[in-house]
């Protein structure tokens, strides 16, 4: 019990304090990384570029066709039980979409009517993929850094695909490695996963830091060693910083750099 007030009355202190901080207009202090990195690991989706667009946009789908639902729990489902297959190359997205929408009760010919729908909108999507704001200037500046820049990605792309995605979001060779889940046959947050893109990259765990949003993603590369940074994470995310914006990264990582050149 005392030990629960002790916690209790720290909290309080703790906002007490940025309660002050706020009311004499001091800046809270820049987070930082426990230690200066060589390189960033990013995923793509939700990271450089918004990658719900065409779900958001197939559940109105879905809504026309009589299937209610909400975004989340549609998509756990989708996610735990049936994504793996697709990014790890077992299965297309059309078959296995088609078997999850058989598994939630929809009639067949109102499957083809929405996976006929999901591919138009997946292709209009996909050819007009964009950068998030502030990910065009940001990568430039991280790139004039001479870090070391790479990107693991959870898809049905590979690697030589998802490079010519990225053609719009930086100039070419800014990212040194391109690693994608379909080339490995494993996906985030299995740990050989962080440690293949490592490789590429020719850098150690504890001098690469991992850049998504994704609670299990980013626990995965904890756990192999890496420092971790959650852009607009979920709720229950941990990592060592926590971003709004992804051009607050530049700012995190060049407080840094003079600590990794002096070691």
């Amino acid at each position: 019990m005392s030990r629960m007030l002790d916690q209790a009355s720290w909290a309080g202190a703790e906002r007490s304090a940025a309660d002050r901080r706020r009311a004499a207009g001091a800046a809270p202090p820049p987070p930082s990384l426990p230690r200066a990195v060589r390189g960033l690991l990013f995923d793509f989706g939700g990271v450089l570029y918004d990658d719900t667009v065409w779900r958001r946009r197939l559940l109105r789908v879905l809504s026309h066709v009589g299937l209610h639902t909400h975004y989340h729990s549609f998509y756990y489902v989708w996610d735990r039980d049936f994504a793996a297959d697709v990014y790890c190359g077992r299965r297309t997205f059309c078959d296995a979409f088609a078997a999850y929408l058989r598994a939630v009760g929809l009639r067949c010919g109102l499957i083809d009517e929405v996976m006929a729908a999901c591919r138009g909108l997946r292709r209009e999507l996909d050819e007009s993929i964009r950068p998030l704001p502030g990910v065009r200037c940001t990568l430039a500046r991280l790139a004039k850094m001479n870090l070391a820049l790479g990107i693991l990605s959870d898809s049905e792309l590979p690697a030589g695909d998802l490079v010519g995605r990225l053609a719009g979001f930086a100039p070419s060779q800014t990212f040194r490695v391109v690693v994608s889940s379909i080339d490995l046959g494993r996906m985030k947050p299995d740990p050989e996963s962080y440690r293949e893109a490592l490789a590429q990259m020719a850098l150690s765990p504890h001098s690469v830091a991992f850049v998504g949003h994704e609670t299990a993603e980013l626990a995965g590369a904890q756990a192999v060693g890496m420092p971790t940074i959650a852009l607009s994470g979920s709720p229950d995310a941990e990592a060592d910083i926590y971003l709004d914006r992804f051009e607050q990264l530049a700012d995190v990582v060049s407080l840094q750099r003079p600590l990794a050149a002096a070691g």
